[in-house]
């Protein structure tokens, strides 16, 4: 019989290939386990951000929100302000007009008759 057919070298080569298949196998499953794990992790870690980030948004929405009714009620205040004065404008110019008119009467004798 030759070397290479000898029962010794075939138990060897088996030997061989079952340690080599059962190490690839071993390297696969830690490294898929390790994967996971870290997808996982990483999933975890965006989410808390991501939530963060909605807090602080909100946070600063509702700020946004109340600047916005102050100056709401500080522009309302001032148009208020602003039609008062209009409004004793108004009177003043039809106190004014009657006024007017009264000395152009007077003056031309029409209210004497």
């Amino acid at each position: 019989m030759s070397d290479l057919m000898n029962a010794d070298n075939w138990l060897y080569i088996a030997a061989l290939t079952t340690v080599m298949l059962g190490g690839t196998t071993i390297i696969v499953t830690l490294t898929n386990r390790s994967t996971t794990s870290a997808i996982h992790g990483l999933r975890g870690e965006v989410g808390g951000q991501i939530d963060s980030l909605r807090g602080d948004l909100g946070g600063k929405i509702d700020k946004l929100q109340g600047e916005v009714n102050g100056l709401r009620g500080e522009m309302s205040a001032r148009f208020e302000a602003v039609d008062a004065r209009f409004e004793a404008v108004n009177t003043r110019i039809d106190n004014l007009d009657r006024d007017v008119q009264a000395l152009v009467k007077h003056t031309f004798g029409i209210d004497r008759g």
